[in-house]
Order: structure tokens, then sequence, then C-alpha cells
């Protein structure tokens, strides 16, 4: 009896950590299709998809209620090596960074810090545009909406030029990205990487997600992958908010969880995200943030990204059933793998 008093402070404080790791999960899940399933049929799913798409390596997590209810990484960080993918794996987020920038401009907005809608070129000239003065249309709430009129990149060694009217269309830019960072970096006056993570990774707890290379990314980067091949990853010394993040499913997800406990609240950074700017077909509206599609389960709200076929991501939640899952991989099978991911969690079988 003594020796069990004597562990019992041991075995609460074993308890309360393990709760507070968010690793408790329900016996089972319910999917937005009204499926209930396990946590051996998700490992079942993602474990056959793996094989079957062969992918390399991956992160992912499914989310529930506002909190992580499976999480599982597999594969190899490099097929060359043969290490494996771990908890502490870093993925090049690719586009999936784009949401992570647009919540910072959205609270600085919301501090009054920033306008959305003032021409960007009143905070930052930029040099690779002013030749044409219907750069001077450009704002923020048009680079977040996607309709600067710019390309996503300019080809290879041409200058940055026009593919639309400014506001005319929907044309996805990273380009527009790029030049909203310098943009609010000059008029914060503060590097990218302070302000992001100052605006997002700090007070999400986002303590594994990176804009920049440091000796913790180098340590846990994985090594990007297209078709089973070695194809390298990105070294940066500077933030790219069009597509520089490196994180892991886990970390990620605390930014999903935080736009989805926003969603049912007004005036929130999620409602300014998912404020509708243009149509890009009859179901998908891009968003000054994320994009909106109708389906059967209510609005899903999601992004994706791809960084040259070397590494894809995923995220996407619905509102109305409080449920979410974001993935990351080292290789290009991202679209087929959330194209079944959608299938498995919808199914009313």
């Amino acid at each position: 009896m003594k020796r069990f008093i004597n562990t019992l402070p041991t075995v609460l404080v074993l308890l309360v950590a393990y709760l507070a790791a968010g690793q408790t999960a329900p016996a089972q899940i319910i999917t937005p299709g009204g499926q209930k399933i396990s946590r051996l049929d998700i490992n079942r799913f993602i474990s056959r998809e793996v094989d079957t798409l062969q992918i390399t390596g991956l992160s992912v997590a499914i989310i529930e209620k506002g909190r992580i209810v499976y999480y599982k990484t597999l594969g190899e960080k490099n097929k060359q090596t043969g290490e494996k993918v771990g908890r502490k794996t870093l993925f090049e987020a690719a586009s999936m960074t784009k949401p992570v920038f647009a919540y910072a401009v959205h609270k600085l907005v919301a501090e009054g810090r920033f306008d959305i809608d003032t021409p960007l070129f009143i905070y930052f000239p930029y040099e690779d545009l002013e030749y044409d003065d219907r750069y001077k249309l450009i704002t923020a709430r048009m680079v977040l909406g996607h309709t600067t009129g710019l390309p996503n990149w300019r080809p290879k060694g041409e200058k940055l030029a026009f593919i639309a009217e400014p506001g005319s269309r929907y044309t996805y830019s990273g380009e527009g990205y790029e030049f909203l960072g310098y943009a609010v970096s000059r008029h914060i006056g503060k590097q990218l990487q302070e302000i992001i993570s100052e605006q997002v990774l700090l007070p999400l707890k986002m303590k594994h997600s990176f804009m920049t290379d440091n000796d913790y990314v180098t340590r846990h980067v994985a090594t990007g992958h297209s078709d089973g091949k070695v194809s390298g990853r990105m070294f940066l010394d500077k933030s790219y908010v069009a597509y520089g993040l490196r994180t892991e499913a886990r970390d990620y997800a605390r930014l999903v969880i935080a736009l989805m406990s926003e969603s049912h609240q007004q005036q929130s950074i999620f409602e300014k995200m998912a404020f509708p700017h243009i149509n890009i077909d009859d179901r998908v509206v891009s968003c000054l943030g994320i994009r909106t599609e109708q389906t059967p389960y209510g609005v899903k709200y999601y992004h994706s990204g791809n960084n040259g076929n070397r590494f894809q991501s995923h995220f996407a939640f619905y509102k109305d059933k409080d449920f979410g899952f974001v993935f990351f991989m080292n290789c290009n099978r991202g679209v087929e793998f959330a194209a079944k991911m959608y299938e498995f969690l919808t199914s009313r079988e």
C-alpha cells in the first residue's frame, strides 16, 4: 500500500501530461458522412493508400470538435538514406504557407496596423512592376483573394508582367503574395519571420513551424521526391510568404483548429479569411486567405500546396460537422491522396 501511495504522484503527473498532450481520442470518430470509424480503420486506410500511391513520407492529422483525434507519421524522409519520417520531421508546406501569412495580415488589419484596401505601392514601391502603372491598383485584398492580374510565377529570366487587369478575374499568384510580403515588412518595420512568429506561430504555439532555415530545420526537414526519385529541398535564408513554411501535420493542425473554433464566432480572423472574394467556378470561391466549396456536408474550407512536385499538402474542414484533416508529404501524390481522404471520410457506407 505504501509503495502505491508513493508512486501515485508520479502516475498523476504522467496522466496529466498524457491528457495535456492531446493523446486521448474517442474509440470511434464520426466522419462528415456520418460513418463511425475506428483508429484501426484509419490506420488500415492510410497504410493501404501509402502503399498503393507509393507515397514516400507522410504526416497526417484528423481533427474533430477542436482537437486532434488521430495523428500518424510514416514512410521515409529520404529514399536514398532510408531514414524514417518521425514526429519531428518537417515538410515544405508550399502554398499552405499562404493561409498562415493571410492570418497574420488579417490580425495586423484588425489591430489597425495595416489597411487591406490601401494600394500596396504606397507601402512598398515595387521595382519589378514600376514600369506598369497598373501595379498601383493592387491591394492586399486583391492579393489574398487572387485577383491581382499577376501570374503564379514569372517565367525564368523574364520580367514580371500582368496576365490580366488587376481586379478583373481570378489569377492565382504567388508573385502577388510576395509583393504583399514586401509591403507588410516595410510598413511594419520588421522581418517577415518576426511578424509571422508574433502574429501566428507563437500565439498558436506552433513550435515546429519555421519560415527560414536553422539548425532544427536542417536536422529534421525531409527531402523531396518526384515519381519516387529524390528531387531535393529548399534552402532559405529569408522568408517567402507564398511557399516558405516548413512544418508538420500536428503543428499545422493548431492553425486549422483555431480557424475551426473561430468559425463559430463573429468578427473573427476566420470570418475575414473566409470572406468571399471571387468565384473560381460554380462551387468553389476564392476567399481572403482560403477557399470554400459547397458540398453535401456543408461548406468546406480548405487550401493545398505543391512545391515543384516534390512536396504536397492539403487541409480542409467542415464547419457544420466540426471535422477536418491536414497532411504533408515529401512527394507528388498529394492530389490523389486528398481525393482518397475525402472519399474515405465522406463515405456513408
